[in-house]
């Protein structure tokens, strides 16, 4: 299983965000694109209206497939998250992002989960609250091809009172280019967007959100059981599952979370 490096919590304190190079095989990779055509297909099906948008999300992405239980906790970039953020985590939410060419930013500059959250800095030491880490599986080789696009740094630095830029970039801002299989995992408060797109192909990808196990995930009040059900016990911890006979409070503390969560991945982080 793959582990935080030193580099990468300095770039991480630093930068704001981490790029993993090669977190998926490119079998891997290939495999859950293919798997998120599918969802997006029927996606088109049931909601005509998405048809003629240049980029539309589908949420709930697990629930969609079981094809993406394997993301929740894969060794890839698994060991990475808990380094980050702690081994009291869950999954906040998870996304399908569609990419279709446009002569126009695909998203504008923005931070996630709201102006409240918008304005909430942790210190650089100190475990996150809450961060995405969004899986490449198309190739984007080089910029205004639906890169993704942030600006170093702004994770430190408040949000202007009406907002971030409009119409321009702000100062500082990159595209990054990426293969599949790469990932990126970024903070909620990082300034962040999505290029134009003046390519050929449809860009494609899938986002995890994970945050401390106090705070409200953003899918689910509660995970349903049939897809409960066919997780894994450290997946159905990560999706909100406590198990039997729990307390009020251990939403936050379950008292065997390092048992389900940690041990059981002794070998891998090995």
């Amino acid at each position: 299983m793959r582990r935080l490096t030193d580099e990468m919590r300095r770039h991480w304190r630093e930068e704001g965000y981490i790029l993993l190079k090669g977190a998926l095989t490119k079998d891997q990779a290939a495999t859950y694109l293919s798997a998120a055509d599918s969802v997006i297909e029927r996606y088109r099906n049931h909601n005509p209206d998405v048809r003629d948008q240049k980029a539309f999300t589908i949420i709930q992405t697990v629930e969609q497939s079981p094809a993406f239980d394997s993301l929740i906790d894969h060794p890839g970039t698994f060991g990475v998250i808990l380094d980050l953020i702690g081994p009291y985590l869950q999954v906040m939410g998870t996304q399908i992002y569609v990419r279709y060419p446009s002569d126009s930013r695909l998203s504008g500059w923005h931070t996630d989960a709201g102006p409240s959250l918008a304005q909430i800095r942790v210190e650089p030491d100190s475990p996150p609250l809450n961060f995405k880490i969004q899986y490449f599986l198309t190739d984007i080789p080089e910029e205004n091809r639906a890169n993704f696009c942030l600006v170093p740094r702004t994770h430190r630095v408040p949000v202007p009172e009406g907002g971030l830029p409009r119409g321009e970039d702000p100062e500082g801002a990159i595209q990054l280019c990426v293969e599949s299989g790469d990932a990126a995992i970024f903070p909620h408060n990082l300034w962040h967007g999505v290029a134009p797109h003046f390519g050929d192909n449809v860009r494609r990808s899938v986002t995890f959100r994970y945050g401390q196990q106090w705070c409200r995930p953003y899918d689910y009040e509660k995970a349903p059981q049939e897809l409960l059900d066919r997780m894994t016990p450290r997946q159905r911890r990560l999706m909100g599952d406590m198990g039997l006979g729990y307390t009020a409070t251990d939403y936050f503390k379950p008292k065997d979370q390092l048992e389900v969560v940690i041990e059981d991945a002794v070998e891998e982080l090995a």
